[in-house]
């Protein structure tokens, strides 16, 4: 916030003027889990421009079938992976990983590690699942200095990632089915059978 005050004074003091908690992860009171943007509100509507001149049933049936595309997609890929958590959290560990393997870690305890990035030291936790950069338990994933630290004991990294990050959860997410309609004249069609049915039974 210096910085931007240095930088451009009018905008430091338009956001100043909000609570804390509105701007900042740090003062925010519940997780972000690193996801600032609306990538996702704008992807759903870039997807659906191409059904924004359709009549409106057909609009929705075009919804329903993309829908249900997706979730048997994501589905699919979560169903395949060998890692215990998704693949994004394991990408973003694995880009970790470089700075991580550059690290001095020392011993506190079994479960407390020093260690000495650049010269600028920092505590891991791994029992309270802390850092003193405050990634670990903004993000709950795990940040570079905690990678170190579990290499140390040649630990299971998934262990110490958010529940959320977990193949289960992804796969749970997407376990449901977005069900088409069907054919509007099925019901007609049942409707009639019922009767003739009946018909004949007389």
């Amino acid at each position: 916030m210096s910085q931007l005050k240095i930088i451009d004074k009018k905008t430091y003091n338009y956001i100043m003027e909000e609570p804390s908690e509105r701007w900042a992860r740090s003062w925010f009171p519940r997780r972000r889990y690193d996801m600032l943007t609306t990538n996702m509100v704008e992807s759903m509507n870039s997807f659906l421009l191409k059904g924004k001149e359709m009549p409106i049933l057909r609009m929705l049936d075009f919804i329903q079938e993309k829908l249900g595309e997706w979730f048997y997609e994501r589905r699919k890929k979560a169903n395949e992976i060998f890692h215990r958590v998704s693949i994004w959290a394991e990408e973003e560990m694995t880009k970790k990983m470089e700075l991580a393997c550059k690290m001095f870690v020392f011993n506190l305890d079994s479960m407390l590690f020093r260690l000495n990035s650049e010269g600028i030291e920092f505590i891991v936790d791994l029992k309270k699942r802390t850092c003193d950069c405050m990634e670990f338990q903004l993000d709950e994933l795990l940040c570079p200095h905690a990678i170190a630290a579990i290499n140390r004991r040649y630990l299971q990294k998934s262990d110490y990632c958010s529940n959320w990050y977990s193949r289960e959860t992804w796969l749970k997410t997407y376990e449901g089915h977005v069900n088409t309609v069907g054919d509007q004249n099925h019901g007609k069609y049942h409707k009639m059978y019922n009767l003739r049915s009946q018909n004949l039974q007389m």
